[in-house]
């Protein structure tokens, strides 16, 4: 018969604090500086070669500072404690996946943006520089498949997951996924 050690309880405790510690979601931080409570979000503008994008991704990133809650919107700039200036640089779609017959089964969405926050404090025009963005979603786009996404609500789902990446990269300076 093979006897095992028994371990003392405070470090059984301490392993399993450990082990659940570095399973623990850490939040990401704020690192705006906290006299940036109200934001402006002016149209933003479209330099893609697809018409339309810039009233729908206005509409959504402001949507997206709404339900996040941690800033306020401003509807003047002047009663702003930030601009937020958008430029969509690009929105490309190419296909992922083909069928035999060259049917694209799957089409990636890429828009890809510069974000500036420009404070209204004089002297201090530029809050970090230009940012860049870059905002990718695939979507199954073959009509002879059963989780086919038409056109037009797999470019809502690429606005709504750019809207999504800009107020992440705004608040917490980094926009990469990780869920």
């Amino acid at each position: 018969m093979i006897r095992m050690r028994q371990v003392p309880p405070f470090l059984a405790a301490l392993a399993l604090i450990v082990v659940l510690g570095a399973c623990t979601r850490v939040s990401r931080q704020r690192t705006l500086p906290p006299s940036i409570r109200t934001v402006h979000i002016p149209m933003i503008i479209n330099r893609s070669a697809e018409p339309g994008l810039e009233e729908d991704a206005t509409r959504l990133v402001q949507k997206e500072f709404l339900a996040d809650g941690r800033l306020e919107l401003a509807r003047n700039p002047r009663e702003a404690d930030a601009i937020l200036e958008i430029t969509i640089k690009d929105f490309l779609d190419d296909p992922v996946s083909l069928d035999s017959d060259d049917f694209t089964r799957r089409l990636q969405l890429t828009i890809e943006a510069d974000v500036r926050i420009v404070q209204n404090i004089p002297g201090k025009p530029v809050f970090g520089g230009s940012r860049k963005v870059i905002s990718t979603t695939t979507y199954t786009n073959d009509k002879r498949r059963i989780n086919y996404t038409p056109e037009p609500e797999g470019k809502a789902l690429a606005l709504q997951r750019f809207a999504q990446l800009i107020v992440r990269e705004v608040l917490t300076g980094s926009y990469t996924d990780d869920t």
